[in-house]
């Protein structure tokens, strides 16, 4: 189960590390198209939390225990934006060239 979560979640879990070995760098330039893939997996995450935050903000001024789940998505949110724009960095820096 947590290694499915892995596989869904971590953009880098299938690419290979260039300390170890010497293909690597090339291999995951071959790849890089992967990362789209968990960028946008990321932006519908991110889309989700932010979404949710609407409505239990509004409920949140009748009932302030409400503004516990909104720190999560909160949390939740800024989580998935920086591994969206971390996905998409190390998708741009693979495409370069030497």
């Amino acid at each position: 189960m947590l290694r499915r979560l892995r596989l869904f979640l971590d953009p880098f879990v299938l690419f290979k590390s260039i300390t170890t070995e010497r293909d690597a760098l090339e291999y995951n330039r071959r790849h890089r198209r992967l990362l789209l893939a968990y960028a946008r997996r990321w932006a519908m995450i991110a889309l989700g939390c932010g979404a949710a935050m609407f409505p239990l903000g509004a409920a949140a001024r009748v009932d302030p225990i409400l503004c516990l789940p909104i720190l999560g998505l909160e949390i939740g949110f800024s989580s998935a934006v920086c591994a969206l724009l971390l996905a998409l960095a190390v998708y741009v820096v693979l495409g370069l060239e030497r």
